[in-house]
């Protein structure tokens, strides 16, 4: 068999193409073996019984859902090709799902653990804005709640894990901040506090989902408990405050004198900028 042609070496041609496009004949070929063993997992997947509609953060795809041991906990893979986003929602069979685990194997699919969500946690932002997030709600008397002895005041044997998905949102959530947490039936509804937040709990790679260990609290008056939102009547905005770099000389005693005076030359001023006196 003649392999030349116009004095050029046919395989010799097609290496050096594949060496200028920086792919090696080894790399090329695990290449094709990937995209035959996705295809044929493609056309398997979508004949299994186990192939489910899905929706994933928003999109409308498809999975294969199998069970596990536990009624809420199921495993998933996504069809090849389709991403796992650790942390993320899915929505399937009318209820929603959080991704609390994902193989780092990603070579040929994506798969994971999904655990069903049991609330949808509620609260205000530094802005004012209403945030909120599915999440699992579990039993957390088996944690630690970050406490120590001394500093608890018993109100009941209330303790609850809350597992949530990272987001610029729940990345603010921090250790004392109050929600209100109860079936949404409930006339009394309790209130929680975060005494342990673990945002190291299951996050690689900037994805992932926190776990926070609450302790019951009292609610207040300042709660709205229609809403399930803690502090919501506390909420105010942030005043406008002096620059680190900004240094005040007068001793307090002389601001507030001053400020009483600008006050009684000025009234409709300092009502206007509303100043404390």
């Amino acid at each position: 068999m003649n392999r030349r042609c116009d004095g050029l070496d046919v395989w010799g041609l097609y290496e050096a193409r594949l060496g200028a496009a920086g792919i090696t004949e080894a790399e090329q070929r695990r290449g094709e073996a990937l995209n035959r063993l996705q295809a044929r997992l493609r056309r398997e997947m979508a004949a299994s019984i186990s192939y489910k509609s899905v929706t994933i953060e928003g999109k409308e795809s498809h999975a294969v859902i199998t069970d596990t041991e536990e009624f809420n906990v199921k495993n998933i893979i996504a069809v090849p090709g389709e991403r796992l986003p650790h942390g993320g929602i899915v929505k399937w069979a009318d209820t929603v799902w959080l991704i609390t685990e994902v193989d780092p194997n990603r070579d040929v699919y994506e798969k994971g653990s999904i655990q069903r969500g049991n609330y949808i946690l509620k609260w205000i932002d530094d802005a004012g804005s209403i945030i909120q997030r599915w999440c699992i709600v579990e039993d957390g008397t088996k944690y630690l709640i970050g406490e120590k002895a001394e500093s608890i005041i018993s109100i009941g044997d209330a303790r609850i894990a809350v597992t949530i998905g990272k987001d610029k949102d729940t990345n603010k959530l921090r250790r004392g901040q109050r929600f209100l947490i109860d079936d949404m039936d409930s006339d009394d509804v309790l209130a929680y506090q975060i005494t342990k937040p673990n945002k190291l709990y299951s996050v690689f790679d900037g994805e992932g989902v926190f776990r926070f260990i609450l302790n019951e609290v009292n609610s207040t008056d300042a709660d709205n408990k229609e809403l399930r939102i803690a502090d919501y009547y506390n909420w105010r905005p942030e005043k406008e405050r002096l620059p680190s770099d900004i240094q005040v000389d007068k001793p307090l005693e002389e601001i507030v004198e001053d400020a009483k005076e600008d006050a009684a030359k000025e009234p409709e001023k300092v009502e206007e900028e509303q100043r404390w006196i």
